[in-house]
């Protein structure tokens, strides 16, 4: 079995740490401490924990486009499909949910990603507009665009801030899963 390079480490230890206290909690040396090597170590591979963040948010940025390059490309209306493409990207939303439960704290600390998280999220918006409307007019649904817009902006507060309602909430007894509340917003849409 292949040993795992230092930079790739420092990234898959620094996701859990930065997932489990929040990109604002954590820093370079949190990070050396956590890893069990020196700061200079950590500081040999990445200038800080601007490059570290960086370097996740563009693993995400391009897990993301894949994800709805995929979901568009197979896009035909059908609601099972589509809410199995939204769970897809929930998936990944959840795996960087330092990324997706601050984007706006990243934005305003980050000016590297601003325009990028922008992008982004126009981009998500766009998508499932897209796939809500291909589904509505599966439906036939009347004046669907409008419908579609507002039922995708939904979608996309749902999908971005589910973790950050369960740890609200605190206790694990009762609590609906990320697929329920998307199953919720389709179930005018479903035939069985």
């Amino acid at each position: 079995m292949a040993k795992m390079r230092t930079r790739d480490l420092i990234l898959e230890v620094a996701l859990v740490l930065l997932n489990e206290r929040g990109e604002s909690a954590v820093t370079s040396v949190d990070l050396a401490h956590e890893m069990n090597i020196s700061p200079g170590n950590l500081y040999y591979h990445f200038k800080g924990k601007e490059q570290v963040v960086e370097e996740l948010y563009a693993q995400f940025h391009a897990r993301v486009l894949l994800a709805l390059q995929e979901i568009a490309s197979q896009a035909r209306g059908d609601t099972k499909e589509t809410l199995a493409g939204l769970s897809v990207v929930s998936e990944i939303l959840q795996q960087f949910k330092f990324i997706s439960q601050d984007l706006l704290g990243l934005r305003e600390r980050y000016s590297s990603l601003s325009e990028s998280i922008a992008k982004l999220l126009s981009l998500l918006n766009q998508t499932i507009i897209g796939l809500v409307g291909l589904v509505m007019d599966k439906a036939d649904v009347t004046d669907s665009s409008s419908a579609a817009r507002l039922l995708a902006g939904n979608l996309l507060y749902t999908l971005i801030h589910f973790g950050s309602y369960d740890e609200l909430l605190g206790d694990d007894s009762g609590q609906t899963t990320i697929e329920e509340h998307l199953y919720l917003h389709f179930l005018p849409f479903l035939d069985d």
